[in-house]
Formats: C-alpha cells, structure tokens, sequence
C-alpha cells in the first residue's frame, strides 16, 4: 500500500512538472510558429501549422535587427566587463580589508538597492545630458557599469568573505604582493560568482528598453529592444510574422551565453553566491 502511495505522489509530481514546462515553454513554441507566417495565417488560427512556411521572414528580420543586435552585443559586454571588474575589485576591498567606515558605507552602497530606477531616471538623464554623453555609445556603457556596481560588490562581498585567510596570509609571507595575490588567486577562486555577475549583469544590459529609448535617438546607436519595435511598412502595418523572426533571432546571442556560462552560473549560485 505504501509503495502504490508513494507511486501515486511521484505520478502528481510528474504532472504537475509536465505542466509547468509546457507553460513555460509554451510562449516560446507560439513565438516559432507565428514567425514562420505571414499576418493573414496568424490571424487565421494562431496555433495552426504554418502552411507554408515563410522562411523569408527571418532574412527580412535579420536585413532590420542585425546592426541593432551588434551594437547591443557590444554595449552588454563593455559595460559587463566593467561591472565584474570594478565589483571584483570594491568586493575584495569590503571582504577583506579594514578600514574606517568600512560597514557604513556597505550599508550606504546596500540602501542605494531600495531606491526604484524610476525615481532616478529623470536625475541620471540630465546627468547625462549635462555630460554630453546623450545620443552616444557611452550613455549605456557608463550607466550600466555604474548601476550595476552595487548588486555586483554586494555579491563579490558575500562570496570572497568565504575565502580562507591563511591562503592570503601564506601568500603574503611568501613574497606577494597585493596586486598578485588579488590576481593569482582571489579572481580564480572567485570565477563562479564572477560568471554568474558577468551572465546577469549582460542579460540585463542587452534587454534593456527604457534607458536608451530614452537617451539615444540615433538609429546607427541604438539598442535591440528599441529596434525590435520598428516593423511597420510604408501604411502603418505592422508585418507580425517578421517580427517574431526577429524576436528568435535577438534571443540567439543570451541563448548561447547561458550554454556556454551556465555551469559556472549554477556553481557561483549552489556556492554561495547570493547569500546574505
């Protein structure tokens, strides 16, 4: 009787994960199909068998995005870059150094956290216009280096005050000098939490729509997620089975960086990278 029970609940669990995946991978299923039609076969039945299919849809989405796409690329890894290293940097210093203030000014960068992006948009953007950065690549660069700062310290802090001393204190007696010890050996221990940071601080550069809708102006500059609404022909219509193309192909650049960094993303999160 207990093992028809504990079939029975393993039944459930299995359903009810059936049912989650289906759910979650349903958008992604609908997003394929549409983007092989044309708007009369989408609006004819929006789970019907694209017949026939338009593959011209994804040359003409990619002639549109591809310009939008490498400049995105290019912000999100810049600006990533810049976060992991200056969070790399400030984490060590909070975990491992003492000086005065130290706690304060952690609890000062962490209060910064509670403060909505919407309450600083106006502020950061004339900021930014009094800069002369508005309109120009560094807009987005600098903004998400600097935003990103602070969860990134957060969790290179957490993830380095794990790190055993003696290793720093054998080092030291060995010859080495702070900037060797932070190289050989504090950045390869920390690769996990600095792959996960690198991952979430990209995805969050590159599906960014707000602050460069708001900044950039110039089509030569722009960002994917701006781009991404500029399917419209000459009378105002809105060409959907392109634009499903081209949400696939934006979506291919995160796709392969989460194949490529995921081990390193569930290391940096099963070590504890996002404990308090």
């Amino acid at each position: 009787m207990t093992e028809k029970r504990k079939l029975v609940r393993q039944s459930w669990l299995y359903a009810l994960l059936i049912i989650i995946v289906g759910l979650t991978l349903a958008p992604i299923a609908f997003t394929l199909i549409s983007s092989l039609k044309n708007n009369a076969q989408i609006l004819g039945g929006i789970w019907t068998l694209p017949v026939p299919a338009q593959f011209g849809n994804y040359e003409e989405a990619f002639h549109a995005i591809w310009r939008y796409t490498l400049n995105t690329i290019g912000y999100a890894a810049v600006g990533s870059l810049l976060v992991v290293t200056l969070s790399a940097v400030a984490g060590y210093t909070f975990a491992k150094k003492d000086f005065l203030g130290k706690e304060v000014l952690f609890m000062m960068m962490l209060a910064i956290m509670m403060i909505p992006g919407v309450m600083t948009l106006i502020p950061s953007y004339v900021l930014y216009a009094n800069l002369g950065l508005v309109n120009t690549p560094w807009v987005i660069i600098v903004s998400a280096a600097a935003g990103g700062q602070i969860f990134g310290t957060f969790l290179c802090r957490s993830f380095m005050a794990g790190i055993s001393n003696e290793l720093f204190d054998s080092a030291k007696i060995d010859g080495a000098g702070e900037v060797v010890v932070f190289m050989r050996m504090v950045l390869p221990l920390s690769v996990p939490v600095l792959m996960t940071l690198l991952i979430m601080q990209s995805v969050g550069i590159y599906n960014d729509y707000i602050w460069p809708l708001l900044t950039i102006k110039s089509n030569s500059i722009q960002m994917i997620g701006v781009g991404l609404t500029q399917f419209t022909n000459q009378f105002g219509i809105s060409n959907m089975g392109v634009e499903f193309a081209a949400y696939m192909i934006s979506a291919a650049p995160l796709v392969l960086l989460f194949s490529f960094g995921m081990k390193y993303y569930i290391q940096g999160i099963t070590q504890g990278a996002l404990k308090i």
